[in-house]
Parts: C-alpha cells; sequence; structure tokens
C-alpha cells in the first residue's frame, strides 16, 4: 500500500467490508406520565408553581423491533473480510456472520426499558396582554435521568483481515485493531441534567 503525504492510499488499497451494529432510537409504544403542581399566585394574573413531573416510555412488544427481512438476508449472506489477496491484489475469502451474531429481532440496551425519569422544578407562569397568550419560564432539575453508557457487540474477527497468522506487528493486525477502536467504542448515553426554558402558548 502506498500513501501521500497526508496519510491517504494512493495504491494498492484493499476496501475490507466488516460488520458492526449501531444504537437507533425507535421509541416505546406505550406511555404512562403524571404531573403534580402547586400553583402559588403572586399578583394578578402572574404565579409561581412547583412541579413533579414523572414518566416513562417503554417497549412493551419487542417482537416488532425487527430489521428488515430482505436487508437482513443481505446482511447474513454478505462474505465480510479480506484474509487473502491473489495474484491481482484483489481480496478472496471472508466469511458470513451467523443469525446468533446478528439476531434479526432488536434488544433495548439493559438498564434503559421501564426505567422512570422525573424532573422536579419551579415554573413562573402568566397570561400575556392583547394576544391572550400563556407565558411560562420554568427550571428543571431532572432527578431521575439516563446517564451511563452502551457498547454493542462486534463480530469482528482478525480472520477478517489480511495474513490472520502473521505475528502482532503486522499490518492486518494494525488495521485490525484500529477497526476496533473505531467501531468498537462505548455509545455516551447521557440525559441533561438540569433543563431552564420558557414557552408561549395559544388559548381557543
Amino acid at each position: 500500500m502506498q500513501t501521500n503525504s497526508s496519510g491517504a492510499c494512493v495504491s494498492n488499497c484493499w476496501l475490507v467490508p466488516v460488520p458492526y451494529q449501531q444504537l437507533v432510537t425507535p421509541g416505546g409504544d406505550l406511555s404512562l406520565h403524571g404531573n403534580l403542581e402547586y400553583r402559588i399566585t403572586i399578583a394578578g394574573p402572574v404565579a409561581i408553581a412547583p412541579f413533579v413531573d414523572l414518566g416513562t416510555d417503554p417497549i412493551i412488544r419487542t417482537s416488532q423491533l425487527q430489521t428488515n427481512l430482505t436487508q437482513y438476508n443481505t446482511l447474513i449472506n454478505t462474505q465480510f473480510g479480506c484474509p487473502q489477496l491473489n495474484s491481482a491484489y484483489a481480496c478472496e475469502g471472508g466469511q458470513t456472520i451467523s443469525a446468533s451474531n446478528f439476531p434479526r429481532n432488536l434488544r433495548p440496551v439493559p438498564g434503559t426499558n421501564w426505567v422512570p425519569r422525573m424532573s422536579t422544578g419551579l415554573e413562573l407562569q402568566t397570561m400575556l396582554p392583547v394576544v391572550n397568550a400563556p407565558f411560562r419560564i420554568y427550571y428543571a432539575y431532572n432527578a431521575l435521568r439516563l446517564d451511563g453508557s452502551a457498547t454493542p457487540p462486534v463480530p469482528i474477527t482478525r480472520d477478517m483481515f489480511p495474513c490472520p497468522a502473521c505475528p502482532a506487528g503486522a499490518a492486518g493486525t494494525y488495521t485490525y485493531q484500529t477497526t476496533l477502536g473505531s467501531l468498537g467504542s462505548k455509545y455516551t448515553l447521557r440525559e441533561p441534567r438540569k433543563t431552564f426554558r420558557f414557552s408561549v402558548a395559544t388559548t381557543f
């Protein structure tokens, strides 16, 4: 392989197809929410309201989270990797992935389904003159929030890269380790700790 001054490959470059999984956000199929607030009138239409919001948005029918069948069949029948090069420097070989390593049904990240969320804070409420629209400014602290990380399974093996039997310093090993570092990293799942917003609504 030859590279230019910037490190980009210019000749004898090989594309090594590899499988990997990533997070998706399909949303839940059930929504449960509750709100408790106490309004205190300050003057005229102006009031403050301490509040607590609690809710969850779980997935009940996990069997409905499926990859498109046509795309899934293409995926599991595709040969991944480039373990050998022929005389024309083209990839040969490769391997398919098993359905057990890449199931068609999607699975929620552990610790995220059926987990409640809660916010508590203070809201300032008033009615705007002329337009007769409610105006709200509120600050909320998210007491129950998602704050963690997830690492999707990475079905990438050393056998998918050139010269699987070569020593640790070989180019194929380096490419394998670089691929794991870029595709096997953790996803940060972090919701904001606090929220400060305002809103203007309309009335009919």
